[in-house]
């Protein structure tokens, strides 16, 4: 069969703005969704976010929802904005690679750990822990782990660009957390960024990260119905959109056929190292 007679090279458009965004991301979208829904909701009942938000007397009083909650509130439109880019940019490919369960492990692992790191630290304080970074951080960790080692370019304040290899990236990343925390701490006080939630975070996404490479938690890829009202048609392209040729012998065509329906189902990033070296000897043939 030639490459371009398969379903998934015809091209076939999403038909939904959903589809468009999220429809191989549902559970980055929803996630979106739920915290974008919580922001205007706390901001139309305001006793909302006290019910809602992390903070020792609360937990001590029996709260124990805070330890998951906080992650949907957000104390400004800027707060909300910026978790919510990285978490879009972040987790849309990262759930593509591990899909949505383990994504899900990543976040909420990210969540809990960064809610336990900053309760660590603030348990005879008064303050009060709000906003999804811990999860953010967590997907960065995993995203910048599981991302082939080539650089990749951000920009610091949305304005200067800078391109780093990914593991370099959470380096940097881990110190800057770190000596904030630090600098906050010594001069007496939490501060309005809980540090110590996101290197909780941090923390639990490549730990999570490393569950996955050993294969600890395949039983996440049983198959669910959860989402499946979210999945979108396949996506699919038409022969235009590819101007590659791989001309091989029938001895590779069965891997061949492997290899680019796991690109297709899972990404580029998904190829082992010996399988992209196949690829490669393949194109040279």
């Amino acid at each position: 069969m030639s490459i371009y007679e398969r379903d998934y090279m015809r091209r076939q458009e999403p038909r939904s703005w959903w589809d468009r965004n999220f429809g191989e991301t549902p559970a980055v979208g929803c996630l979106i969704a739920a915290n974008v829904a919580v922001f205007f909701l706390c901001a139309v009942f305001p006793r909302l976010f006290d019910i809602l938000a992390l903070t020792p007397d609360g937990l001590r009083g029996g709260m124990v929802w805070g330890l998951v909650s906080y992650a949907f509130l957000h104390g400004s439109p800027l707060h909300i904005l910026l978790n919510m880019a990285g978490l879009y940019f972040m987790g849309s490919p990262l759930e593509r690679w591990v899909g949505w369960k383990k994504f899900l492990a990543v976040y909420f692992g990210g969540v809990i750990l960064g809610a336990l790191a900053w309760l660590g630290i603030s348990w005879f304080e008064n303050g009060a822990l709000v906003g999804a970074s811990a999860g953010v951080m967590a997907v960065l960790a995993a995203f910048c782990l599981m991302y082939p080692p080539m650089p990749i370019t951000f920009l610091i304040f949305f304005i200067i660009p800078v391109s780093l290899r990914p593991r370099t990236m959470l380096k940097v990343v881990i110190a800057i957390e770190a000596v904030s925390m630090i600098y906050s701490l010594s001069s007496g006080g939490g501060g309005d960024i809980a540090y110590s939630a996101h290197l909780g975070g941090i923390a639990a996404g490549i730990a999570i990260t490393e569950l996955l490479r050993r294969g600890k938690l395949s039983f996440l890829d049983a198959p669910s119905k959860i989402f499946a009202r979210f999945k979108p048609r396949k996506k699919t392209h038409s022969a235009s959109d590819f101007k590659f040729k791989v001309d091989v012998g029938a001895n590779y065509s069965d891997e061949i056929d492997r290899i680019l329906d796991k690109i297709n189902a899972q990404g580029f990033a998904s190829l082992t190292e010996a399988e992209r070296e196949f690829l490669r000897r393949a194109g040279r043939k």
